[in-house]
């Protein structure tokens, strides 16, 4: 089936954004897409979330977006989520109207690091500050004002998740159901090391000049090792060599002693110097230290999940919860206590244990396996 073309869109809030650090940002422009027609009622609205490196393009094809300089590569030009979007698939385009944003802070076409401070005009660079989830969901309720839409259906794969569930705990009133894959409420503390680590991978290359490298070379060494380190936790490792591709490539330009031995490696090296050239290394950090920091209690006072959710409890919202058995981003463990968590807190919530060998990329490469229940909640 040939993909539709599909357009990026923006929004340039009328004022100033502030974030929950107490920064203020001026000129903020969101880019998102829209896939579906709105009802007159505009009652039929799926707020879609993307995942750490992610983009507002989830369906279609879409050859360029304005000012994401040589970063929008063929890899970006069809939807990351075409096997999900579209007509008669479980996100219907011909009943419901879908929406994506890229985040703030990413390199898609929201403000972020590359974009220019409205102060002189230069790269943001190191000037640009730590953002929240909270603060994306708040951003992401500022695009929905703009098209006069009062409520919408949340989907969030992976990071998407950890999005979507601030924006339902800040406003509940404005959500319609809530479906959760492959994430959860919280960082595990063997996730945020990683994170970490891949952070400092990039903070030690050379090129990187504590984030002002935008008149030079672009630290890609360091975001390559850094991806090497995240790819590690997105496929199911003891099914990597089958999936590693069977030949033994070169070096990539990362090593200069070592030669690739194995496929395993020559994969790795290719997923990571691969991603060097589509993604900025600021916003990768500004969008790893994000998830890093992620904890739904920390909307609660008294630091407790009961009360964060306390909105989402009242508005009756449904919620569904997707786990991957070979899941080592949000691990099997860490989901059931999710769920339990929402029992706990009086919500109802249908949960789904997947049996995948693809990790936690599942969502991504076996729609067939989420469809049902999907279409089901959204129903």
């Amino acid at each position: 089936m040939q993909l539709p073309s599909v357009q990026t869109r923006f929004l340039d809030l009328p004022g100033s954004f502030s974030l929950r650090n107490g920064t203020v940002l001026d000129k903020v422009r969101v880019a998102y897409e829209q896939y579906g027609t709105l009802t007159p009622e505009k009652d039929n609205v799926i707020l879609l979330f993307h995942a750490l490196s992610g983009s507002q393009h989830a369906y279609g094809y879409n050859p360029e977006v304005p000012g994401t300089g040589s970063l929008w590569k063929p890899e970006n030009h069809e939807g990351w989520w075409n096997s999900i979007i579209g007509p008669g698939r479980p996100l219907d385009t011909d009943r419901f109207c879908i929406i994506c944003a890229n985040y703030l802070g990413g390199c898609y076409g929201t403000t972020g690091p590359a974009s220019p401070c409205p102060a002189d005009g230069l790269p943001y660079g190191s000037r640009f500050p730590h953002v929240e989830a909270a603060d994306q969901a708040r951003l992401q309720a500022l695009l929905l004002d703009s098209l006069g839409i009062d409520r919408a259906h949340l989907v969030g794969p992976s990071v998407g998740g950890l999005i979507a569930l601030s924006f339902a705990c800040q406003f509940p009133e404005r959500v319609r159901s809530f479906i959760s894959i492959g994430s959860g409420y919280r960082a595990s503390i063997e996730h945020r090391l990683s994170l970490f680590e891949q952070i400092l991978a990039i903070e030690l290359d050379p090129d990187f000049r504590g984030g002002d490298y935008y008149q030079g070379p672009a630290p890609k060494k360091g975001l390559a090792f850094a991806r090497i380190i995240g790819h590690k936790a997105f496929v199911y490792q003891e099914g990597l060599e089958q999936r590693a591709r069977k030949e033994v490539g070169g070096q990539s330009g990362l090593l200069t002693w070592m030669t690739p031995t194995r496929s395993t490696q020559s994969y790795m090296l290719h997923q990571g110097t691969k991603f060097a050239e589509r993604f900025d290394a600021n916003a990768y950090i500004r969008i790893a230290d994000m998830w890093a920091e992620f904890d739904i209690r920390d909307h609660a006072p008294d630091g407790m999940f009961k009360t964060a959710l306390a909105g989402f409890r009242h508005a009756g919202i449904p919620a569904l919860v997707f786990s991957i058995d070979t899941d080592c981003c949000f691990r099997p463990a860490e989901q059931k206590d999710f769920v339990e968590q929402f029992k706990a807190a009086d919500i109802p919530v249908e949960f789904h244990a997947i049996v995948s060998t693809k990790g936690h990329d599942s969502f991504l490469l076996e729609p067939e396996l989420y469809a049902e229940p999907i279409r089901r909640v959204l129903g």
